[in-house]
């Protein structure tokens, strides 16, 4: 009787972790489908199109790359993708481990150092993607409003103190460089022009020299709709000396705030994050349910030895 017993628990120890053993095995299959979402939507994070604010702005020789959005989760994409590659050989590692451990194909000593290497290594793997899913919840929070106060602010003295010809050709570095700026982003000014009072009222160019102190232009011949290196020294006075509406780029911010963007499509965002949030829940839980079977495995030998 007490043998009928014995085999019975035997029986019932048996089928318990085989069930665990299988809870396991999807949790790390499901986790393993987390980590490869992970891999794709870093991957595509970093090798996006770079923001090109910076590019416009080294026209003027001005740095300030601080707007563009998603730069810094772009730049740390990087090392997620690196995290996703290494967790993904992790999980294979410890697929075998956890199979071993659980079918008991390995003796009890190396059982038990396959047992201690899977929870210190997921342990370790939680806390990085932990830190990691923090990091990355902050930058995108952090850059999802941009404030271009301090930028307009910024090239509004730049070009107030420096521009001082309407000429792309100009042995003026500066002046001829915020001249093909103009051209290459086909805007005018910082701020949108009104009319012949403007942004360039306060330069150089208007106010010692220049077309605009002599009052032939008032806003740079670059300026002007549909012109370019090549001919905007032939755009239409209706243009730079009566400004009419109609005849002008738009303001230059306009087009910076286009070119701060990375190329980050905002649904990559949206699986990275929940594929690091939804990875650290899957191992919390498997974390559980392995030592829930320890635990179970070692009060039930505890009692048949009893």
């Amino acid at each position: 009787m007490i043998g009928a017993i014995e085999i019975g628990r035997g029986e019932t120890m048996k089928a318990r972790d085989e069930r665990g053993a299988y809870v396991i095995q999807v949790l790390q299959g499901v986790l393993m489908m987390a980590v490869i979402a992970l891999i794709y939507s870093s991957a595509k994070s970093t090798y996006a199109k770079p923001c090109e604010l910076q590019t416009a702005l080294d026209f003027i020789y001005l740095e300030d790359s601080t707007h563009c959005k998603y730069n810094a989760i772009k730049e740390m994409s990087g090392g997620l993708l690196t995290f996703g590659i290494f967790v993904l050989c992790w999980n294979t590692l410890r697929l075998v481990l956890t199979t071993c451990i659980h079918w008991k194909k390995i003796g009890k000593i190396k059982r038990t150092i396959a047992v201690i290497t899977v929870i210190v290594g997921t342990c370790c793997i939680f806390i990085s993607n932990l830190a990691l899913y923090i990091s990355f919840m902050k930058e995108k929070e952090t850059q999802q409003i941009n404030d271009y106060i301090q930028l307009e602010k910024k090239m509004l003295l730049v070009l107030e103190h420096n521009f001082r010809s309407d000429n792309a050709s100009s042995n003026d570095e500066t002046s001829s460089a915020w001249n093909k700026f103009f051209l290459k982003y086909e805007c005018c000014a910082i701020r949108e022009v009104q009319g012949t009072t403007n942004d360039f009222d306060n330069t150089p160019w208007c106010t010692t020299l220049g077309s605009c102190q002599a009052t032939i232009s008032q806003i740079p011949k670059t300026c002007c709709k549909g012109v370019t290196l090549t001919n905007y020294s032939s755009a239409p006075s209706s243009c730079h000396a009566s400004v009419t509406p109609g005849t002008y780029n738009s303001a230059c911010m306009d087009q910076l705030r286009k070119l701060s963007v990375s190329s980050i499509d905002e649904y990559h965002l949206g699986i990275l994050s929940l594929s690091l949030l939804f990875s650290m829940i899957l191992q919390i839980i498997e974390i559980t349910v392995v030592i829930m079977l320890i635990i179970l495995q070692s009060c039930c030998g505890s009692e048949s030895q009893n």
